[in-house]
């Protein structure tokens, strides 16, 4: 079943290369559907009691995240980061009359300054989610076998231009969560963000977390758990999961806690 359903798949990513408004159509729809469709693992806030706290989103996107959490918490704050220039303007353009969100466009990093921020394409795809601070990191996914049905490098090209980049301490916020799906740049954010995690004791969702993002946590006195069917598991989520939470003792004593 898994084998169909990632062969599927590819098909339909060659459609969105090479049929002209096969890609805008899908992430129309798909947009229009993120408040009512989203990972299992988004549920997990649901036991932080959030309420009208403020919630850090790093790495928007399209803004599946904001939605999902605006449905689940529906009073909370979000502050969203996303440093791919197209995503951010469609987003501050989607959110320009709701205060409880803000979008900011630029990066976040272990130090301020200046990066460059790789941004691929795929025949007639814009690939603006996979788009990261690496280049390799950039193109990585899309040349993973089987991600795509009849790859073809030469279809692949890469734009590349500097982003603002500023540390999660530089904006001393007060932050009940924080979100990071940043495709690598995960462990340098964690180190811009070290005095507010340290500070105010977040709870931490992170996409594919490096053995390095979980021992700089650990020092932290965080540790990893996969959230499923209502309860939260120690331990790194599984691959077929996107995020794994990071969460303290005090957090746990707070909720329901599956062992």
């Amino acid at each position: 079943m898994r084998k169909t359903t990632m062969n599927t798949k590819a098909i339909a990513r060659f459609f969105y290369a090479n049929v002209p408004g096969v890609a805008s159509a899908r992430f129309a729809v798909k947009d229009l559907l993120a408040p009512h469709f989203r990972k299992p693992e988004y549920e997990g806030v649901l036991k932080l009691s959030v309420g009208s706290g403020l919630i850090v989103d790093i790495g928007a996107n399209r803004g599946q995240s904001i939605a999902a959490f605006k449905k689940l918490e529906p009073r909370s704050t979000i502050v969203a980061f996303e440093p791919e220039r197209k995503s951010a303007e469609r987003l501050i353009a989607r959110y320009q009359d709701d205060e409880t969100v803000t979008i900011h466009s630029g990066a976040l990093g272990a130090q301020p300054g200046t990066i460059t921020f790789f941004v691929p394409s795929y025949g007639r795809w814009d690939c603006d989610g996979m788009s990261a601070t690496d280049r390799a990191e950039a193109v990585e996914w899309l040349r993973d076998p089987g991600r795509m049905y009849r790859f073809n490098e030469t279809k692949l090209t890469v734009n590349n231009y500097p982003v603002e980049c500023r540390t999660l301490d530089s904006y001393n916020m007060s932050p009940r969560l924080i979100k990071m799906h940043a495709q690598g740049a995960e462990l340098a954010i964690l180190k811009g963000a070290r005095q507010t995690i340290r500070q105010h004791r977040p709870a931490l969702m992170c996409a594919f977390p490096t053995p390095e993002v979980t021992e700089l946590l650990a020092e932290w006195d965080y540790q990893p758990h996969s959230y499923s069917k209502g309860r939260f598991t120690p331990g790194i989520a599984a691959r077929s999961i996107t995020f794994t939470w990071y969460l303290i003792e005090d957090h746990k004593n707070k909720m329901s806690f599956g062992t």
